[in-house]
């Protein structure tokens, strides 16, 4: 049987989800579970310790068309409205990218500074992460440094409610609507970004492009015009001494090192750090 709607236990909606989405995810398995537990209100582990129980005709109909938005290419993510990262969870939308698991290094790097710093307790540490999306970083560094203030940016109004959602329990965190770093004052100890940076033209065959926002992906010509205005924005709001983090993409690590030594030709550390993969995926600046 491979139709969820007839399905009468949960053991085999799960058969059936999974025999369609064979060939559309990378996890077959898992996402017939997440999405099931989702609808139900539950989690994985229950789903697994008790695959007996029975499904009405209204859930197993319910089940079968978000299986089938799943196989149609929707992240199951969106499907399910959120996205384990680092420790926490959080609430997305169509409106942000979806949290990567590669993105959590900017946060690893983050706190690794800090705390060769000795700063995990200070006051006036300053964090800000430009272009927040749903405040993955922000938030993640938030809720580790609670003594620090926060400032999380977006250009996207709407990806800021999304954020600010995912904030609500953080009391050392604010937002800011804005392009990069306009409009905001002062100097910041830890500087953090994932940018968009994927080039135009790769969007129209890109799968991810289907469902993430543009505004979230669209990285200009060669996917780093963002990333050099940042770093050129960047030099003359860092304080002493201070890191900057930034998500690139696996092939730009190149030319990702000279933006940024053309945007801090003196007295920097810059650097790049492989993710899990061993791919090039953070640039750091030292100050």
């Amino acid at each position: 049987m491979n139709d969820p709607a007839a399905a009468r236990t949960i053991a085999a909606a799960l058969t059936a989800a999974t025999g369609i989405l064979m060939g559309h995810s990378g996890a077959p398995r898992l996402d017939a579970q997440l999405i099931l537990a989702h609808l139900l209100s539950t989690t994985r582990e229950h789903l697994i310790a008790h695959d007996e129980a029975s499904l009405s005709p209204e859930q197993a109909a319910a089940y079968a068309k978000l299986v089938g938005l799943r196989a149609r290419g929707m992240p199951t993510a969106y499907i399910v409205g959120k996205r384990t990262f680092f420790d926490r969870e959080f609430t997305v939308t169509s409106h942000v990218l979806i949290p990567r698991p590669e993105t959590e290094l900017i946060v690893e790097k983050a706190l690794g500074w800090v705390q060769a710093q000795g700063r995990q307790s200070d006051p006036l540490l300053r964090v800000v992460d430009v272009g927040t999306g749903s405040g993955v970083i922000a938030l993640s560094l938030a809720a580790h440094l609670p003594a620090a203030r926060v400032l999380a940016t977006d250009l996207s109004a709407a990806a800021l409610q999304v954020a600010q959602h995912n904030g609500r329990d953080l009391r050392n965190v604010r937002f800011m609507q804005g392009d990069l770093l306009a409009g905001i004052g002062g100097q910041f100890d830890v500087m953090c970004a994932n940018l968009p940076y994927i080039a135009t033209a790769e969007l129209d065959v890109l799968e991810v492009a289907k469902f993430e926002p543009a505004i979230a992906l669209d990285g200009g010509k060669d996917g780093l015009a963002l990333v050099r205005r940042l770093l050129q924005q960047a030099p003359s709001r860092l304080a002493k001494p201070s890191i900057l983090l930034l998500e690139i993409g696996a092939d730009q690590g190149e030319a990702a090192l000279a933006a940024a030594h053309e945007a801090f030709p003196h007295g920097a550390q810059i650097s790049l750090h492989q993710d899990h993969a061993a791919l090039d995926r953070v640039l750091e600046v030292l100050l």
